[in-house]
């Protein structure tokens, strides 16, 4: 750590790197699959849902150093990087599931996060609000928890408060863009259980 970060910005920071996009799907997939074993039919299409959902997108953090585009393209590349690696995981992993008639629980944890990612895309490009990826990526999961597990999970979206609090000392996003980010996390995350 930098000489000079207070202890305030030591903890958002702990908060937001606990809370980043693949470590929460790493989270969501690990617990459905230990309550939805037999639903998953073999423990591949769990691997296959990690591979997908948290390895390719956070190979994004060590890429940024190798890859010569993104190497010097700081906070901004990085995002970036993370973004295009993400989707990309995202779709590539749901064409797999449908293409190998993967288990309707893997099916609708994909279409979840390609509507996200699909609809995060189109905020942030088309209508050029820039929607906190964070917020989306922490709202949607608890939101395809809730649809499997019912209201015991609700209390997760007590996480929201503490992420809007760490983004904003972080200086990362502003409310309107974490509230704009939470709610396309829970639309799309719906969008994507229903289009099933």
């Amino acid at each position: 750590m930098k000489e000079g970060i207070t202890k305030k910005e030591k903890i958002a920071r702990i908060i937001s790197v606990l809370t980043v996009v693949p470590i929460v799907a790493f989270s969501t997939i690990t617990l459905l699959y230990i309550k939805f074993k037999k639903e998953f039919i073999s423990p591949l299409w769990y691997f296959h849902s990690i591979l997908f959902l948290t390895i390719l997108p956070i190979s994004a953090y060590p890429l940024k150093y190798i890859l010569p585009k993104y190497k010097n393209a700081g906070r901004d590349g990085e995002r970036k990087l993370a973004f295009i690696l993400a989707v990309s995981g995202y779709i590539i992993g749901s064409l797999l599931v449908l293409l190998l008639r993967g288990p309707l629980i893997v099916k609708k944890i994909f279409a979840a996060y390609v509507a996200s990612g699909v609809l995060l895309a189109f905020v942030n490009k088309i209508l050029k609000f820039k929607a906190s990826g964070h917020a989306c990526g922490v709202s949607g999961p608890i939101t395809l928890l809730y649809h499997f597990l019912g209201k015991p999970i609700l209390f997760l979206y007590l996480i929201m408060p503490l992420i809007f609090w760490s983004r904003i000392n972080l200086k990362r996003h502003t409310y309107k863009e974490l509230v704009a980010g939470t709610l396309v996390g829970i639309f799309s995350t719906l969008l994507g259980l229903w289009l099933l």
